[in-house]
Order: C-alpha cells, then structure tokens, then sequence
C-alpha cells in the first residue's frame, strides 16, 4: 500500500485488515483519469494526501483509490460521527436543522407538484431522521437506514422514528414498496453508489421519486479544500448520469437550496422512476455531451482555491 494511505490510515486509527486499490469510474466504467486534487481536510488540523480523480470519458470525479469495505464500514459505524461532531450522539440543534431541512423538502416538492398525498419515504443515510419527521407528521410512513448507531438510536429512542441500522449496500428491502426515495448528502459516503441505487430502484414502486442532494464539490470549493470523508463529488451532470443509469428519469436538476441554507454549495436533482436502460443508453447520452469536462472542472477548482499538492493552509499540521 502506497505510503501517503498508511499515513492517512494511522492518522484516523483504523489499520488492520485495510488493503487499496484502484477502481473504474462508477459512472461510466472508463478507467482513464486525470488528478484534480489530492490533498484533503482529514480533521484533527491535519491535511493529508488522498488523491480525487476525474474521469476523462465523463468527468465524474471520485476518492481513487479506494479502501476495501472493511474501513468504511469501521469507519462509519465507529468513528464517523464522533470525529465530525466530537459525540456518537446528535446535538439538538443537529436534530433542529434536519428537521426544518425536511419542512422546506417537502414544501419545495409539493410545491413543485411532485407531492399530492402521503405514500411512503425511504431516507438513506438518514443520520438521526430528523428529515422525516415532516412527511411523518402529513401522513407519511417510511423507512430511515443509516449505519450509525449512536445516531440512529437517538432517532429511534428519542423522537420515536423508524430507523434501522445498516449500511445502505446491506438495506433488506421489500420490491415495489416506497414513493419516495431521499439521498442527502450521502451517496457521496457509500462504499458502492451502484449497489446502493439498485437496490433503491428495486425497491420503488413505478412513478416513484428519487432525491439526489450532492454537496460535496461544492462545500470543498466554498472552503478552500476537500475533506476526506467524502468518497465521490457529485455535480449536476452526473447526478443525472446516475439516475438514468439505474432507471429514474431526470425531472429538474437546480442548485437553488431546495433543503434550506445551512448546507451551501449542494445540486439537487428529482427523477421518477422508469424502465431502467441499457449500458448504451448512458453511454450515447455521454457521448452527446451529457458530461463534465475535467478541464473545466480542474479551472474550477482553482478559482475556489482548492488546493493540489500542498496544505491550503500553511499552517496546518500534516500528516507525521
């Protein structure tokens, strides 16, 4: 394993049983790629080199390489939240601001005309299922999954939520059961984006909506830096990519705060569920220009001062 990953993996305290490699683009399955940045926010003031790639078929920009399941799911199940927020359990204004972000969720939507009576929500990566609680209250019955189990306990002991535990590659979901999936902020977390959006199509009825919140690229560019926590950067194009690709079609993509302002820099996209395509559909769509350009995005990042090679702050420890 290549130096810069063993600094990195003792620097968060998990190493046994870890091994890397590289992957293909999660989009596209293309295998060429460009470094767009490598140096990223790895918390305890300490910057680290975990390289940020972008694919040159389709630009979709993710962490390469990657750890095996193994640390992810120790990280997330163990470490995740306590070293985000200092506790394994949320703070009240935490469980505030999810709430008030799933009031404007669904305002937004049933403003839209995507919402005209209560089904049922399926919130991945739910945290403490705060979000919910507003479609709840409507009538709503639904589904929190989170792999977090100090989070999620809370959700469930305190405000009476129905969440389970789970990674969202592992959820045990009925087919044809839920209205409305939700993914916010979270598909950047997964081990496997695929698997996991698979098993949401599986699960939802035909007509069903699909909600992509990315925030990832756009929290790094507005703080200077990426943090280490995120897998995969998601921006308007390919949230669609994906979407089609597992058989939602695209409804509208914008990046005005549909959740509120306390998340700057996310993209939002809503599809409803359809017959998922063929690999040659996602493949002509890219083909007709239905991509990012590494370029562009490279441009990007440099007038957001992201850096590449060195600490955005000078004064940052780095990795021993």
């Amino acid at each position: 394993m290549e130096s810069f990953l063993v600094d990195y993996l003792r620097h968060i305290g998990i190493t046994e049983g870890v091994t890397a490699s590289a992957v293909d683009c999660e989009v596209c399955g293309g295998a060429d790629f460009v470094t767009v940045a490598d140096i990223v926010d790895i918390g305890k003031d300490a910057f680290g080199k975990l390289p940020i790639q972008c694919c040159t078929a389709c630009g979709f920009m993710m962490q390469n390489p990657r750890f095996n399941r193994h640390f992810y799911t120790t990280f997330y199940n163990t470490y995740y939240r306590s070293l985000l927020f200092g506790s394994s359990e949320p703070e009240k204004a935490f469980i505030s601001d999810q709430v008030r972000r799933g009031e404007l969720l669904y305002r937004s939507l049933t403003e839209r005309g995507y919402l005209k009576e209560p089904g049922k929500l399926l919130d991945v990566g739910c945290s403490a299922g705060g979000l919910m609680v507003s479609f709840l209250r409507r009538g709503w019955t639904g589904l929190g999954t989170d792999p977090d189990i100090g989070f999620v306990n809370h959700g469930k002991d305190r405000l009476g939520l129905p969440l389970v535990v789970v990674d969202a590659e592992d959820m045990d979901l009925p087919a044809d059961e839920y209205d409305l999936v939700v993914i916010t902020g979270s598909l950047e977390h997964v081990y496997d984006a695929n698997h996991t959006l698979s098993l949401c199509r599986r699960a939802s009825r035909p007509g069903a909506l699909l909600f992509l919140e990315g925030r990832a690229l756009g929290q790094g560019i507005l703080s200077g830096h990426f943090s280490h926590n995120h897998r995969r950067y998601l921006t308007a194009s390919s949230l669609e990519l994906l979407m089609v690709k597992h058989g939602w079609e695209p409804l509208f993509t914008t990046d005005a705060p549909l959740c509120g302002p306390t998340r700057p820099g996310g993209v939002y996209c809503l599809g409803r569920a359809v017959d998922v395509p063929a690999p040659e559909v996602v493949r002509a769509l890219i083909r007709s220009g239905k991509r990012d350009d590494p370029r562009a995005l490279q441009e990007r990042l440099a007038a957001g001062g992201v850096a590449v090679d060195a600490a955005p702050n000078r004064d940052a420890k780095g990795v021993a």
